[in-house]
């Protein structure tokens, strides 16, 4: 479910997903600000710095009154919401490098049930074997 910030610069309303909330969000001028979750436990509110604090809490509530007395403003703003959820990404890309790997490991399976008889590292018989009964003379 999305949750709609206001961005700490310039006032202006962002969409966020739930998994964003303490990480860096970008707002419509690409500039990086953090949803953090409020003292009270009622809500988020964004602020310029990771940790957060008293000070960006009150100014984001200052804000965020300042904003619901102008109206007009927010529903004008509402429309022109930034989306700051990411685009949506299909799996096509990790499904087409599953079947070539799929394809590779098919072809290699292959190849080696084909030419099993012709794999160089079975060893054959020695080439020049030395008989038992022929040992060098070392009596001398």
């Amino acid at each position: 479910m999305p949750i709609v910030v206001n961005s700490p610069f310039s006032g202006k309303p962002v969409k966020i997903r739930d998994q964003d909330i303490g990480r860096a969000v970008r707002d419509e001028e690409n500039r990086i600000f953090y949803v953090l979750a409020r003292s009270d436990g009622n809500g988020y509110y964004s602020s310029p710095t990771r940790q957060g604090g008293a000070k960006d809490e009150a100014r984001y509530i200052e804000m965020e009154q300042k904003v619901v007395k102008s109206g007009t403003q927010v529903r004008e703003e509402v429309q022109t919401m930034h989306d700051a959820t990411g685009r949506k990404r299909s799996g096509l890309r990790g499904k087409l490098l599953i079947l070539i790997f799929l394809g590779i490991l098919t072809v290699a399976a292959w190849w080696v049930f084909t030419n099993r008889d012709k794999i160089p590292w079975q060893k054959g018989p020695p080439s020049n074997p030395v008989p038992l009964d022929q040992s060098p003379d070392t009596s001398n």
